[in-house]
């Protein structure tokens, strides 16, 4: 299990750098781990070609190696690009906070997020952060896409972990997820976050998998505008329809 946990704070290092070059003592806030931990582990990503220290005694940033792999499948490399335009517009149209997260295993993987250039309340940031599905909006939108098995899977490890979310009870979490479901849509009126609303939509992958979610978000005290929530969620169902049909190529 030894072996486990270090790849798994390999990753969070990976994660950490994915948000831009830092030193060590930035990443292991990123990371929450050990200042010494996160040493040993830029070392060995570094002997890997996975990181480089950008200058003597300075921070690291993510290495060619990566950039190497990631070539390999470059639909799914190309994601963020494609994805980008969208929620710019997202966010421009509606005054809201708009981004996507990818599904990794059981968590959703926070890649991007745009405000809109007038907002004057910014929520926190949580690019380059994961969250398990069932806790946050884009999550819940991916987790509605499942298929029976794998949602049966999901569920029935909840009842041994111990996260602190809203949805913590299995059975009450299926029930709502079939309503997501068969909207196409998660709406959530400050149920995962005091005083944040947002609207989320799952969007399938290159590979025509549902592999992430697209989402807009804002203070609950003025987002969405009066009266313009049927606008918001529409917009935001759209965007994801058009960006799975534009990540198949149709």
């Amino acid at each position: 299990m030894a072996g486990v946990q270090s790849i798994e704070r390999a990753f969070a290092v990976l994660r950490a750098l994915a948000r831009g070059s830092a030193g060590v003592t930035e990443i292991a806030e990123r990371t929450e781990l050990p200042k010494s931990t996160v040493s040993r582990l830029l070392s060995a990503l570094e002997h890997e070609g996975a990181v480089v220290q950008v200058e003597v005694g300075g921070g690291y940033a993510i290495g060619t190696a990566l950039s190497t792999l990631g070539a390999a499948s470059a639909p799914r490399a190309s994601i963020r690009t494609t994805v980008r335009p969208f929620i710019e517009e997202l966010a421009l149209m509606t005054g809201g906070s708009s981004g996507y997260t990818l599904r990794d295993g059981d968590t959703a993987y926070w890649v991007d997020n745009v405000d809109d250039g007038d907002e004057l309340v910014l929520l926190a940031d949580q690019t380059g952060q994961s969250f398990p599905l069932h806790t946050v909006a884009s999550g819940l939108a991916v987790l509605a896409r499942l298929p029976a098995d794998a949602l049966d899977r999901y569920l029935s490890d909840m009842e041994s972990t111990s996260v602190d979310a809203v949805f913590s009870d299995p059975t009450a979490l299926r029930q709502r997820l079939k309503s997501v479901r068969s909207d196409g849509v998660m709406v959530s009126r400050e149920e995962l976050d005091p005083g944040v609303n947002a609207v989320a939509a799952a969007f399938r992958g290159p590979d025509g998998d549902w592999d992430g979610a697209i989402y807009l978000q804002g203070p609950s005290f003025r987002f969405p505008d009066a009266g313009d929530e049927k606008r918001v969620v529409k917009l935001v169902v759209e965007a994801a329809n058009q960006l799975s049909d534009l990540l198949a190529g149709r």
